[in-house]
Formats: C-alpha cells, sequence, structure tokens
C-alpha cells in the first residue's frame, strides 16, 4: 500500500518574527562583545537597575490569555556572588511598583492595575570586563492587583526569563535592553487558572558600586 508523506505545514509568521528577533539579538550580542574589547577596571559588587517593560505579544508555554498588553516597571538590586574571567554571577531581587495588564473584554481591553516584586533571582553576565556585556536573567515573584485576574484571583505569581545587553557608558553606569519571557498566573488557587505569558522589550538602566 502506498502511503504519502505529508508536506510539512510551514512556520506561522508570527513564530518567525520571534526567531529573528531572537537571532538578530543574539548575533548583535556577540559581535559587539568581541569587536569591543576595552576592559573594565573591576567588577562591581552592587547594582541598581531601573528598567521599562512593554509586551509586543503573548506566547502559549504555560498561559492561555490572547489579545492583551502588559507594561511594567522594576527596579532590581544585584549582588556579586561568584565572578571570573567569562562570567559572573549575580543574586538579583527585584520590586515591582507599577504593572498595567489590559485583559480582553467584549467591549475592549479593561486595565487592571498591580505591584509586587521578584525576591528570587538569577544573572549570569559573560565577558564581566569588557564595556559590552551579554547577559541571562530569570526571576520568580508575585503580583497583586486591584481586581480579579483573567477571571480567577487578584493574587498572582510570576516567573521570567530572559537574555539581553549591557552597555558600560562609564565604569559606574551601563544602558541595559533585551527581551524576556514572562509569565503570570494563580498557580491553582483560583477556580480557572487560565494564566498569561507575554513576550516582553525592556530597557533601562543601571548604577554599580
Amino acid at each position: 500500500m502506498n502511503s504519502t508523506k505529508r508536506p510539512a505545514e510551514p512556520m506561522p509568521a508570527k513564530h518567525r518574527e520571534i526567531r529573528l528577533l531572537l537571532s538578530t539579538l543574539w548575533t548583535a550580542v556577540f559581535l559587539m562583545g568581541v569587536a569591543w574589547a576595552q576592559d573594565r577596571p573591576t567588577v562591581a559588587y552592587n547594582e541598581f537597575t531601573l528598567w521599562a517593560d512593554g509586551q509586543f505579544g503573548n506566547g502559549h508555554a504555560f498561559g492561555y490569555t490572547t489579545n492583551s498588553r502588559m507594561y511594567q516597571l522594576e527596579f532590581r538590586y544585584g549582588r556579586l556572588a561568584y565572578t571570573n574571567r567569562l562570567c559572573a554571577l549575580h543574586y538579583i531581587a527585584e520590586v515591582v511598583p507599577l504593572t498595567l495588564v489590559g485583559q480582553p473584554q467584549a467591549k475592549g481591553r479593561v486595565y487592571a492595575y498591580g505591584g509586587g516584586g521578584s525576591p528570587i533571582g538569577a544573572q549570569v553576565n559573560f565577558l564581566p570586563h569588557r564595556r559590552v556585556q551579554p547577559f541571562l536573567t530569570s526571576g520568580g515573584g508575585f503580583l497583586a492587583f486591584d481586581q480579579r485576574m483573567f477571571h480567577a484571583t487578584k493574587f498572582n505569581f510570576t516567573a521570567q526569563l530572559g537574555a539581553g545587553l549591557q552597555v558600560f557608558t562609564s565604569r559606574h553606569h551601563s544602558i541595559d535592553f533585551g527581551y524576556k519571557y514572562h509569565h503570570i498566573s494563580n498557580a491553582n488557587r483560583g477556580d480557572t487558572n487560565e494564566g498569561m505569558d507575554s513576550h516582553v522589550l525592556f530597557m533601562g538602566v543601571s548604577f554599580f558600586r
């Protein structure tokens, strides 16, 4: 019996755009890291950071919400835990004074206001003695909102994983930018747990001492 093999379905355009964005980011990260070889004198033990985040699309690894929006401010503190010539490991804790989440409703998006923090986090900087440093970052925490989120609870948990670039403008300052995948859900504490996954771009500044 002859069998006909079905042709592979083409990758959705949205997925291709995300892959292209990530590939471009990482290519820029490593090319700039190699090209800008000027050393920094020291690696600072304390880092104070302000980031502004904006969602550009929904993901669906864990959450089911679509057509949402999220904007956020983050104050981050980093403490150097380990370093060598190739990488530096930092403990990260953050406070989130403001989160805006637009939930899709029949008459349009309804925005919820929230705040919280992420006390458990880590960041790995590569090439820590260079002025341009690629990094990976992760964290877990919570957010409390002024209304029930995703038809469930006001209190929700968060998790995030990201990659970016720190460009040092001086020994004590850097400009940061990159991408992260951000998740919000109630961890099955409510009647439902739709959750929301977000593709997020961030940009901000860091101060070192």
